[in-house]
Parts: structure tokens; C-alpha cells; sequence
């Protein structure tokens, strides 16, 4: 196993000179490879050309829980910071031995230890020797600030010319010798099982190698993508269908304050509401897809996933073997934030591949990803608020309705983290009651971007703009009121500045805001809308103002915040996934309304205002996470119309409108 607390486990100096960094963190394109160049570049004093990220390969990264809650660069760049001054120390300290010159004479030089009567050596002239080692010190010096050449300053992604190209290799595109083509026949409903299966017209079909009947999974794999899949269609299987959603209500208190029913009842002013969130697909823009290559003597698996080396240990344990004789290869996820936490599709490959004993690639279809992939749970949030003769808010309760947030189910010892992430609103309240109920659902649901930090947000968002309302305050004031955290009313304040907030918008527009704290990341985010006779809204504009800490790398959180606006703003405005109880009855884009490059808003505005003296906290999420509150506070600021349920469509605009 690699050891990521020493340095040959994270930083290799090459014969070439080249330095090459290793994490167990998985890139999804919230832009770690390119800001972990960037940490390792500067710390160890090399062109940033010269620096190659290997991420998530169980054969040479060192192990790695997962990449979630927009942690990456929060957990492994101090690491990766040291990892580079340690590397940096060392060479300076063999340079010193080479040359005759004292260490503290010597400074480093884009690749070179130099002196400064001229001599010098080059990084790779230091290593022919022996590799860099040692463990990691925690008080190593770093260099300073003025040195950095790379980190705070823009670049450009390192996989972009490979993507814009075609040039990116994705797992549907890794061929081996020898390969085959599965299929899977999925059972009516999640959680059915095998009875009983008749494959006789499948195997006589052209291609075919074999049927597998694998517990409850059958398959079929064949020589081409089109025989496997008519071949799983002609699989006639007996499925026990379950009757109906299994599993108990959990309650869990996330905050519980003293008085809270006195001071709800003592209130100048109560406001009740109830807000809905449905069911959304994670919709990626490529199907899953993966390969497994499973021998009698070990495994490898190419694909994309957020756990590697849970992934690593669940395919050892399925097929037998030792989990360091299996081998994980990352390959580029097609949009799956979140969807990828779920081991089904390359678990699938790994068992038909062990049944045949040769390469299998399994592709799902769109109808697959839409219908068998975990979606978002529905959420009812309700609310009830008592604000005190000053219009302050006196006392606040919070049920949060859902259902688990996490393909490997819910964990009461995280206190909620996940299902509950952002249910405790971050506005001084003196008396709370915050619970969180999680539901047993007939849907498939796991992770989704955010997890239920979205839908909170949402909810509490919408509801500080009600409360607002109500009292006569203004939205922005009645926030900056309530906040004692220093950098997000800052970050506030700015945006209301930068969105141009109280000025006149034109008829049927209106500008909303909301703000939250993800994970230490403090971002405010407004919307423009236009909302039509008839109940359309359109989003023509958003700002966003975005405090991660220190920045690494800007163009890469504005590049995060951009699309988790965008994205934010589709679940909004549009998507919504259709079932009937436990069968999804969405199947393809036609059935699934997504935003477009006609939807797109006119402009995203986004400001990094970082903060260089704080650490770095996560953007992969955090740009999703208000925008939907925002725009539907647009709704209301453009016709009055308050819609608590989404998608904010025309038909429930309508309604609002009539009912306001």
C-alpha cells in the first residue's frame, strides 16, 4: 500500500527532471489535477509544464476515502504543499553536497539549485542516485507568496485541450485485447429478485459467449454492443417484485435550543411555510460506463468513481481475491457529480468479466441511467418562525423531510452531515429546533451534487426572503441583520453591490438573492428573471460572489460557480423526475427537460473574493447550492408570485399568481 504520509508516496522527481504528483482524489472537473499542479509547481520551484498529476490509481496513489463535500483541495493541498517544500529542502540539501557549497547559500530556480557565483545543477542531475524520501515533516518552511508563479493566478484546465479536442479518454473508450460487450436485464423495479430465468432464445442469438446469472443479476455478453443488448431483450426472467418501500422513518435532532415552543408562541409575528423539492436525475451528459479485466490471479477496472478504493475493496471481496491484487484506473467521468459514488456499473462489469474470464466493457444506455441510477430525494421542508417586535427572528423550527443522501446509506454517528448538510441555517437564531426525518422511498437515491444542502437552502433562502417581506424589511438587510459571520456578509453586501440590488429591473422582472456557508466556502448569488403572461420564467442574469479562503487557482472557481449556477438553475426552472411510485417512468432527454444554450442566461458574473488568510475550502459544490432560492425570490420580486414547490413552472407561477 502506498504510504501518503511519506514523500515518495506523493512526489517522484524523474530522471528527466519531471516531477510527478500522486493523489487518491478523483477529478470530476472541478479542477483538482490542474490546482494540485499548480501547489506542487511553486512549492517545488519547476515549470508547471513539468508537472504530471497522477490521481486515483490504486497501483501507485496512496489510499483515499473519497471525493465529496467539495473537500479536495481543503484535504491534500496542505499536504501536497509540504510534500513540495520537503522535496524542495532535500534537493537543496544534495546540491549542497554536489557542489561544496553551503545549503544556505543555495536557491532554487525553476528546476535548478543554484549558488551565486554561478554555479548550478539541475533537479533530475540530484536523483540518479536514489529516489526523494522520507516522511513528511509538518513544520517543513514553505516558500512565501511572493515566490508563487502559479498559485492565485488563472490557468486553464489541464485535460481541456484533450476534451475540446476529442483527445480525453473516457472508460467507454478503453479497448483491450480480446474484449467483450455487456448487457444487463434490469428487473421491473429496485430490489426485485430472481426467480426464475430462460435464456435458451439468447444464447442461440448471432455473438452471444455466454448468460450469467449472477445471484440477482443476469446478463449477457457478446462480441459487439448491439448483440448483447438484443440478446439481454430476449432474457425472459421471473422477477419477485417487493410490495412495497422497506425500512423505518429515523429522526435525528441537528440542533435542539431551550424555549423554542415559548418563544414560538410569544412572537410578535409567526410565519408557517412548507417548501417542495422532487426527485432529480443526475442526468450526466455520458451514461455510466466501465471496464473490467478479471484473471485468476488479479483484476484491473477502468472507469470513474468517487470512491477508488472502496470500489478496489468491494470488486476483491466479489470476486475472491486480495484487494492489492485488484487495480482501479481512473478514467474522465462525463458530469457525475455525485452519480459515480454508486458502484453499479463497474461492479456489473467486474462480474460479468469473472463469469467469462476476459475483458468486458459495459456501457448503460440513456434510458439505463435515467430509470436505474440513484436520483436526488424528494424533500418536503416545513418551517415555522416567530419574528419579535423588532422584526429579529426569535425563534425558528426546522423539519427537514427526505430520504438517504448516500449510496452507502444513512450513518446516524455523522449526525446527519449529509442527509441534513445545511438544514441549521448559518443567521444568528436564539432559539432553534432543527430535525432532520429521513423516509424510506420505492427510488434508487445516493449522492447528488450538494447532497440535501440544495434543497435547504432553497427552503431557508425562500423563507428569509418571506420573512422579510413580511415585516417590512428589505430581503438583503433582513440577512445582513441576522449574520455574524464576518466574510459571508461580506460576500453579501458585495453582491448586492455588484447585482445592482434596489434598482428599478422593467416590467414582470425582478432581481432575487440568497447566500449560504458550504463547507467553509461562503458564497451570495442572485438571479434576473422574466416572467411571462403565462407563468414562463426566464432567467436572463446571475452574479455570484464567492469567498473559498485562499484561491488557488480563480479561473477554476469561476469555471465551478459558472456551471453549479447553471446547473442550480435547470433543477429550478425545470427538472423534475417522473415516477409512479417505485418505477421511474423518465427514459430519455424528450421525457426529461433540461436547460439548453436557449435557457443559458444572458451573463453569469462571478467575483472571487477570496480570502488569502484563511485555508482553501472546496467551489465543486457550493455555486449549486443558493441559486435555486434565488431565482425563485426573482419570481416574487418580478410578479409577486411566491412558489414554495419545484420546478418553478408556468402552471404552479399561474397558480401563485392567482393565489398571492
Amino acid at each position: 500500500m502506498i504510504d501518503g504520509t511519506r514523500l515518495e508516496g506523493r512526489i517522484r522527481v524523474e530522471r528527466d527532471g519531471s516531477v510527478t504528483v500522486l493523489s487518491g482524489k478523483v477529478e470530476f472537473g472541478q479542477g483538482i489535477r490542474t490546482g494540485f499542479a499548480q501547489i506542487v509547481a511553486d512549492e517545488m520551484d519547476v515549470p508547471i509544464e513539468r508537472v504530471k498529476v497522477i490521481l486515483a490509481d490504486t497501483a501507485q496513489t496512496p489510499p483515499d476515502r473519497g471525493t465529496f463535500g467539495s473537500h479536495s483541495t481543503e484535504q491534500e493541498g496542505p499536504t501536497l504543499r509540504r510534500a513540495g517544500a520537503f522535496a524542495r529542502r532535500q534537493l537543496i540539501e544534495r546540491a549542497s553536497s554536489k557542489l561544496g557549497v553551503a545549503a544556505d547559500r543555495l536557491r532554487t530556480e525553476q528546476g535548478v539549485v543554484r549558488d551565486g557565483d554561478g554555479a548550478s545543477v539541475a533537479y533530475a542531475d540530484l536523483v540518479t542516485d536514489a529516489p526523494l524520501s522520507g516522511a513528511i515533516p509538518d513544520d517543513v518552511p514553505l516558500l512565501p507568496r511572493e515566490r508563487w508563479r502559479y498559485m492565485g493566478k488563472p490557468r486553464p484546465a489541464l485535460e481541456a485541450v484533450d476534451i475540446v479536442s476529442g483527445c480525453a479518454r473516457y472508460a467507454a473508450d478503453v479497448r483491450l485485447p480480446g474484449m467483450l460487450r455487456g448487457a444487463v436485464v434490469r428487473p421491473p423495479v429496485r430490489g426485485a429478485k430472481v426467480r426464475a430465468v430462460d435464456d435458451a432464445a439468447a444464447k442461440a442469438m448471432p455473438g452471444v459467449v455466454a448468460v450469467i446469472r449472477d445471484g440477482d443479476l443476469v446478463g449477457v455478453v457478446a462480441e459487439r454492443e448491439e448483440q448483447a443488448r438484443a440478446a439481454a431483450d430476449a432474457v425472459d426472467v421471473d422477477w419477485s417484485v417487493p410490495a412495497t418501500a422497506e425500512g423505518e422513518t429515523i429522526v435525528l435532532p441537528l440542533r435542539e435550543d431551550e424555549g423554542v415552543d415559548a418563544a414560538l408562541a410569544s412572537g410578535a409575528k409567526k410565519v408557517e411555510r412548507t417548501y417542495v423539492c422532487p426527485p432529480i436525475a443526475n442526468a450526466p451528459i455520458g451514461p455510466s460506463a466501465a471496464v473490467a479485466d478479471v484473471r485468476a490471479d488479479g483484476a484491473t477496472i477502468y472507469g470513474s468513481t468517487h470512491r477508488p478504493f472502496g470500489l478496489r475493496e468491494a470488486a476483491a471481496k466479489r470476486v475472491g481475491l486480495p484487494p492489492e491484487k485488484v487495480r482501479f484506473v481512473l478514467t474522465l467521468g462525463s458530469g457525475t457529480y455525485g452519480r459515480s459514488s454508486s458502484f453499479d456499473a463497474p461492479m456489473e462489469a467486474v462480474i460479468l468479466s469473472k463469469n467469462v474470464g476476459r475483458p468486458v466493457l459495459l456501457q448503460w444506455s440513456r434510458a439505463e441511467e435515467f430509470q436505474w441510477s440513484p436520483s436526488r430525494p424528494e424533500a418536503v421542508l416545513e418551517a415555522s418562525v416567530a419574528l419579535d417586535a423588532s422584526g429579529g427572528i426569535a425563534a425558528w423550527r426546522y423539519d427537514e423531510h427526505t430520504n438517504i443522501h448516500t449510496s452507502s446509506g444513512f450513518d446516524p454517528s455523522y449526525g446527519g452531515e449529509s442527509t441534513g448538510r445545511n438544514a441549521v441555517p448559518p443567521y444568528r437564531v436564539p432559539h432553534a429546533h432543527v430535525t432532520l426525518y429521513v423516509e424510506p422511498t420505492p427510488l434508487r437515491t445516493a449522492n447528488f451534487r450538494s447532497l440535501a444542502a440544495s434543497e435547504n437552502v432553497f427552503a431557508i433562502e425562500s423563507l428569509m426572503d418571506e420573512l422579510a417581506h413580511e415585516s417590512g424589511q428589505d430581503p438583503v438587510a433582513f440577512r445582513v441583520r441576522h449574520l455574524d459571520d464576518a466574510r459571508l456578509r461580506r460576500v453579501l453586501e458585495r453582491l448586492a453591490e455588484r447585482a445592482g440590488w434596489g434598482k428599478p429591473r422593467g416590467e414582470r422582472r425582478g432581481l432575487g438573492v440568497a447566500c449560504t456557508e458550504y463547507h467553509g466556502t461562503k458564497v451570495a448569488e442572485a438571479a434576473e428573471v422574466e416572467v411571462s403572461p403565462s407563468g414562463v420564467v426566464r432567467v436572463l442574469r446571475m452574479w455570484a460572489v464567492v469567498d473559498p479562503g485562499s484561491v488557488v487557482n480563480p479561473d477554476g472557481v469561476r469555471n465551478q460557480i459558472e456551471g453549479g449556477m447553471q446547473q442550480s438553475a435547470s433543477w429550478a426552472v425545470f427538472e423534475s423526475l417522473r415516477h409512479r411510485g417505485p418505477r421511474v417512468l423518465t427514459s430519455s432527454w424528450d421525457t426529461y427537460r433540461i436547460a439548453t444554450f436557449r435557457d443559458a442566461p444572458l451573463s453569469i458574473d462571478v467575483e472571487v473574493a477570496g480570502d488569502p488568510s484563511a485555508p482553501s475550502s472546496g467551489v465543486g459544490e457550493p455555486g449549486a447550492v443558493p441559486a435555486a432560492a434565488a431565482v425563485a425570490n426573482a419570481v416574487f420580486a418580478a410578479c409577486g408570485a411566491r412558489v414554495r414547490e419545484l420546478p418553478l413552472t408556468p402552471e404552479r407561477v399561474r397558480a401563485a399568481i392567482a393565489a398571492r
